[in-house]
């Protein structure tokens, strides 16, 4: 018999190839010069994520399981990992993630809000969270020209901002905002962490 958290994994991963199919992940040759820039920062992110930061985490979260409500707790010590990226990070994840037991699901954020919305898991009970992707002007409050005074960044050089945020619990994230420039010479993180948060 399935337990809840296999039920809701096959609906999760389910609900991703459906995204996928209506709108596939691009070849990698079909990148801008700039999204393979942001590509090879948002697949080295992964595989430090993998490697380091995020076991660690998940360690974290499985100690501090204990310190919840016994209908809160997670099922097991093993949650879905879901990855919500961009379009140079999807690229990037299906070229490194090789998982073949269906633990580590990578997404686009608009997929995922949906997915989450029809197959809600709000206490992460069953799965954590690292979304690493590059914001959007406006989006959580990045104003670029601000940044780039901040900085005494060249006007015509091109900047992006990483937003790295791992949620493993409601009350449970760590995150932040860096700061790259793509020059001809390839990218250069300008600051590392202007912004983070832990909760």
């Amino acid at each position: 018999m399935s337990t809840y958290k296999e039920i809701w994994a096959n609906e999760l991963r389910n609900l991703v190839k459906e995204c996928f199919e209506k709108e596939p992940i691009p070849a990698r040759k079909s990148l801008t010069p700039l999204q393979e820039m942001q590509c090879r920062i948002l697949g080295g992110h992964l595989l430090s994520w993998l490697e380091n930061w995020g076991p660690q985490l998940i360690m974290e979260r499985n100690v501090l399981a204990h310190m919840r409500p016994p209908e809160e707790r997670p099922e097991d010590k093993e949650p879905i990992i879901v990855f919500v990226m961009d379009e140079p990070g999807l690229v990037a994840a299906r070229e490194i993630i090789r998982d073949t037991s269906g633990r580590l699901v990578y997404v686009r954020k608009t997929d995922f809000d949906f997915c989450m919305a029809i197959n809600p898991d709000p206490g992460y009970v069953c799965h954590c969270v690292l979304q690493s992707r590059f914001l959007e002007e406006g989006e959580q409050g990045v104003d670029f020209t601000a940044l780039r005074e901040r900085f005494n960044l060249d006007a015509d050089t091109p900047i992006g901002v990483h937003y790295d945020c791992s949620t493993l619990g409601p009350l449970f994230a760590r995150g932040g905002l860096h700061l790259w420039a793509f020059t001809e010479d390839g990218p250069k993180l300008i600051e590392e962490a202007f912004e983070s948060w832990v909760s």
